[in-house]
């Protein structure tokens, strides 16, 4: 028995140094269940936590109070973050420190629109329901993200080349924001792509061009609860998505909201004399296909658009 005062302090002394452990690496209201999460979710914070543990490869700081996130040095081994449920207008991936800078990585000169990533790792990053209205700044430091969750936001513009980096991305979700409009080629260099939610957005139409580089990488496109305006314009889009049909790919829904004579109706079930455009009050319609054969000349008369004219060819 003489050796058991000795036994019980050594195991008291284990258990402050377990104590003194964990609240050195695990911020305060936080929770560290196991060696790379790290669960900030449903705390209150109104800051993100600027002490983090290399080891941490998962972030939950989730269902907050969060403005912004921004930390102050790369963390290599973060590879999920989650930031769902906060209120964050603008999200940067830039180091803050070395923003601008050019940096020297193996025998390359990096330059990520001007930063560093801090999250250079990142394969999920989660930020629905917030309030952005832009993409994250510095997406293209983070080159090996699979998912991108940016649902439920405010995002209205899409810039082309903003997504060009990200060529390991398999899913794209931005489903219930305000996106008007498309550029042709956004998604073209997106080779990985499977799955891209643009549903319920503020769409009216789409360029063919966008429908042939999805079709090309094969993804999975959802495209409903947009404002569809089927008119003259959506021709040529009808018409390609009725050729896959017909070789047995998979056809997009799109479902028309105007004008209202078409309202509710699928546009794979209407013809092209179904889709009309409106036409000026002594001119032609806005929208003419014209057959052109490799080696000849055309004249195209062009529609008036304030004091200009368009002139497109689809």
């Amino acid at each position: 028995m003489a050796g058991t005062p000795g036994r019980f302090l050594a195991a008291v002394l284990l258990l402050v140094s377990s104590g003194l452990h964990r609240s050195s690496t695990c911020p305060d209201s936080c929770t560290c269940p196991r060696a790379p999460l790290l669960n900030c979710s449903s705390t209150g914070l109104s800051s993100a936590p600027r002490l983090l543990r290399d080891s941490v490869a998962e972030l939950d700081l989730s269902h907050n109070l969060l403005d912004s996130v921004s930390l102050d040095q790369p963390h290599r081994n973060l590879r999920d973050l989650w930031l769902g449920d906060n209120r964050i207008a603008r999200l940067s991936l830039c180091v803050e420190r070395n923003r601008g800078r050019r940096r020297l990585r193996g025998s390359r000169t990096w330059r990520g629109r001007g930063c560093e990533s801090w999250a250079p790792a990142l394969q999920l990053l989660s930020v629905e329901r917030n309030q952005l209205q832009q993409l994250p700044q510095g997406l293209d430091g983070s080159e090996s993200l699979q998912v991108l969750q940016l649902s439920f936001n405010r995002i209205s513009t899409l810039r082309p080349g903003e997504l060009r980096h990200l060529r390991q991305l398999k899913e794209l979700h931005l489903q219930h924001n305000l996106i008007s409009s498309l550029h042709p080629q956004m998604f073209q260099d997106l080779v990985q792509l499977r799955v891209l939610d643009l549903s319920f957005n503020m769409l009216t139409s789409l360029h063919p061009l966008t429908h042939l580089s999805l079709r090309n990488i094969g993804a999975d496109v959802r495209l409903g609860g947009n404002r569809w305006q089927c008119d003259c314009s959506m021709r040529s889009l009808r018409r390609r998505m009725a050729f896959d049909g017909s070789r047995g790919l998979q056809a997009w829904s799109l479902v028309c909201a105007s004008p209202s004579v078409l309202s509710g109706r699928n546009l794979l079930q209407l013809e092209d004399d179904d889709l009309n455009c409106f036409r000026t009050e002594n001119g032609p319609e806005l929208h003419r296909d014209v057959t052109v054969y490799r080696g000849s000349e055309i004249l195209l008369s062009c529609a008036p658009q304030g004091n200009s004219h368009k002139c497109t060819i689809t």
